[in-house]
């Protein structure tokens, strides 16, 4: 279960944890009035249940005087996680360096990913300065402790002042994880100010749902069942299965998507959508141990009878190995017996572990791995011209 930011900043003040001012508004009015009370410049986010939203417009920095005018522009409007109808309302950080930290899983092992290069582009780090970014596993048994999280955060390159405050809150973050049952902790940015004060500005949350019950503190997950088969056989996977999470929503158009990392996939649909395209569904897949949620979703998209594509687009900072993620295709794409030189398959897939994935890739035959550096916006451009090509190849044998 994703956490909105509300309620994950709610959890860290409970954990006195540094976050800034903050409430939810359900009115363009209320934001108003919220943002009136912070005054200066405040931050309006659109509460949903993902992260990086700033690159789609639903994270804007205004002054206070502009915030009722602002997030009535927000309210109401779609994305794929459904109309925004609440807009959380933040005081403005005065930020100095801004830093990424998460926490997450993979091969069933807790992991730590800390970047001193954090905030929006935190996707380019892994490409262009990748010895800024430190990656372990933590012994569960062990834990993580204030020591050893500084000497991770010197490795990283970070030094002076700071080094020991960080290190120690990144100590008190892996605890907080823990009591929480998280599978995904991301703080980005984790802001530092001109005198020498943390503070958690990005914070996003997803909790075991297995959990759930132990967490009286948190809303009811949704429990409603899809009617729709192919989501029906996602949940029932994430269910099944340890770590992670994976979710598909099924559109009506006929570009398969398996695509990750929040406001990274929303920009990605949003692209397509923009060149013409129409995505066949929605997708978000946090790191998990082993190929099975990969392959139910991919498994969705295959057996969509309105899919003539699939999109696979990931970034460098989701750090899931991405051979894992060919792995999945490959099983996919071998048990539903899907023919490549007819269902065109993109993949703009960056990461650890990449040159295995792109031989693995070389023996499903008939895909397309773009090559180091391709944007967002020519892997959308790339999918949507393919998918065009196949439907005309289509129409025109149907003609014949």
């Amino acid at each position: 279960m994703k956490l909105t930011e509300d309620i994950a900043k709610n959890l860290m003040r409970r954990a006195n944890l540094p976050v800034p001012d903050g409430a939810p508004a359900e009115t363009a009015a209320q934001a108003g009035e919220l943002a009136a009370g912070y005054g200066g410049t405040v931050a309006l986010k659109a509460l949903l249940p993902t992260g990086r939203r700033g690159k789609s417009g639903l994270v804007r920095l205004v002054e206070a005087s502009e915030a009722q005018a602002v997030s009535s522009e927000m309210f109401g409007q779609q994305t794929e996680h459904g109309p925004v109808e609440r807009v959380y309302v933040e005081r403005g950080a005065q930020i100095e360096e801004e830093f990424y930290l998460a926490f997450s899983f993979a091969d069933r092992m807790p992991m730590l990913t800390i970047s001193t290069a954090g905030g929006v582009e935190i996707e380019q780090v892994h490409s262009t300065t990748p010895e800024r970014i430190v990656t372990i596993a933590i012994d569960p048994l062990k834990g993580l402790r204030p020591w050893e999280a500084i000497d991770l955060w010197s490795r990283a390159g970070l030094s002076g002042r700071p080094l020991a405050d960080v290190g120690r809150l990144t100590a008190r973050l892996w605890r907080a994880f823990v009591d929480l049952d998280a599978e995904m902790m991301e703080i980005n940015p984790l802001a530092l100010d001109k005198n020498g004060r943390l503070s958690m500005v990005g914070t996003m949350i997803e909790i075991d749902d297995g959990a759930l019950g132990r967490h009286p503190e948190l809303p009811d997950a949704p429990s409603q069942q899809p009617d729709n088969p192919r989501e029906r056989m996602v949940n029932e996977a994430n269910r099944a299965n340890p770590g992670g999470d994976a979710r598909y929503v099924e559109l009506d158009g006929d570009i398969g998507l398996l695509v990750a990392g929040g406001g990274a996939g929303l920009l990605q649909h949003d692209m397509i959508v923009d060149l013409g395209g129409r995505p066949a569904n929605h997708s978000d897949i946090s790191p998990a141990p082993g190929t099975v949620k990969t392959e139910a979703v991919l498994d969705a998209v295959f057996t969509n009878p309105r899919a003539r594509s699939l999109l696979i687009g990931y970034n460098h900072l989701q750090m899931a190995p991405v051979d894992k993620v060919v792995e999945a295709l490959a099983n996919a794409v071998r048990h539903n017996k899907v023919d490549t030189s007819r269902f065109p398959i993109i993949l703009r897939l960056f990461g650890p572990r990449e040159a295995e994935a792109r031989a693995l890739a070389a023996e499903i035959g008939g895909v397309t791995y773009l090559p180091p550096g391709t944007s967002l916006l020519e892997g959308a451009r790339a999918i949507v011209e393919a998918t065009r090509k196949v439907t005309a190849e289509k129409e025109e044998g149907a003609a014949t």
